[in-house]
């Protein structure tokens, strides 16, 4: 797919997965040429002051221990790192995050205004992707960014790390994988209260479910070694019960939805 010999392992990071017919069309409707693109985010990402973690996320359905990783890009953002969480626009995502802003709806404003704000930018894609292609696709728009100095995959497919191996040498950028299982399953409650797993007061369920969440999420501070996965973990349980994580949230809820306020407003100007 590509001249530069280097990315071809790309197409190749998912074991026995390649490119459809589908991604190619999409990405040729996005990039009028993704090798110069990556090519030169390649060249620049060495002179970047700006230090940006990418999130790449596979869809996170009901019921599913994995939407813990939901809530990391407000972890990372409250340790003053900027960070870009992309992951499909699921029900159980929008389920949480709908009662803060209007998650669901398009947002066309730049994401590097909201790092720039508030450290943190959630990327919510709404394309019919199937999980091999928006993995691929969201993969490629982080190696596009000249700003993006770590890259954490999680997801329950099976990638070759050899070919990830390549990958960061070749592009010098930090990709961590985290593993994901589908099976693993929140069977305490039929849903999230989120008043129960982001403020101080507990029960013995949301207790258990807020020690499970920070352990997950304590996998992507002890990635660059900052951390051991204890400390991580308490760190992470303390935003939980200091409500760190709620206040982040509706932060960056209200930014948004003044954001989608303004487009609305420009557009009735327009008519």
């Amino acid at each position: 797919m590509f001249i530069t010999q280097s990315l071809n392992s790309i197409p190749e990071i998912v074991e026995n997965e390649n490119f459809s017919e589908a991604l190619q069309k999409n990405l040729s409707q996005h990039y009028v040429n993704l090798e110069a693109t990556l090519l030169r985010a390649k060249v620049l990402r060495e002179l970047s002051k700006s230090k940006v973690q990418y999130i790449v996320q596979s869809a996170i359905q009901a019921h599913q221990y994995n939407v813990a990783y939901l809530f990391s890009p407000f972890i990372l953002a409250n340790l003053n790192q900027k960070v870009i969480y992309h992951s499909p626009a699921t029900d159980a995502v929008l389920d949480i995050l709908n009662p803060y802003y209007q998650a669901g709806k398009s947002q066309n404003f730049k994401v590097d205004a909201a790092l720039e704000a508030l450290n943190l930018y959630l990327d919510l894609s709404h394309l019919e992707l199937n999980a091999v292609d928006f993995f691929y696709y969201s993969l490629l728009k982080a190696f596009s960014r000249t700003d993006v100095s770590h890259i954490y995959l999680i997801t329950d497919l099976k990638l070759n790390r050899q070919k990830i191996e390549e990958l960061e040498k070749f592009l010098k950028i930090q990709i961590h994988i985290i593993q994901t299982d589908p099976s693993d399953q929140i069977t305490h409650c039929a849903e999230l209260d989120m008043r129960k797993l982001l403020f101080k007061h507990k029960d013995q369920t949301y207790i258990e479910i807020c020690e499970k969440f920070s352990k997950l999420n304590a996998q992507l501070l002890c990635a660059n070694g900052s951390y051991s996965l204890e400390q991580a973990a308490r760190l992470i349980e303390d935003m939980f019960y200091a409500e760190h994580i709620y206040e982040k949230l509706s932060v960056y809820a209200e930014y948004i939805q003044t954001c989608l306020q303004k487009d609305v407003s420009s557009l009735n100007r327009i008519a």
